[in-house]
């Protein structure tokens, strides 16, 4: 038998750099969506957004979202 990688998981962040996601959320992938580009665009289908942190990228869940936002007033 061979092992195959079936995709990948894209969690939360959380709203800021010192705060993990208080929902444990990820991104809920299609069956076809097998590369974090592919999960990314279904969890923007979402509500979901991204981020730009030095050398990688940061996703945030709508919920964190909303909260960094809340903050940010």
């Amino acid at each position: 038998m061979t092992a195959r990688p079936i995709g990948v998981e894209v969690s939360c962040d959380g709203p800021d750099e010192r705060t993990d996601c208080p929902e444990s959320a990820a991104i809920r992938a299609s069956f076809d969506s097998v590369t974090a580009r592919q999960v990314r665009a279904d969890g923007r289908r979402d509500g979901w957004t991204t981020r730009r942190a030095p050398g990688r990228t940061e996703d945030v869940c709508p919920s964190c979202t909303t909260e960094r936002q809340g903050g940010a007033q």
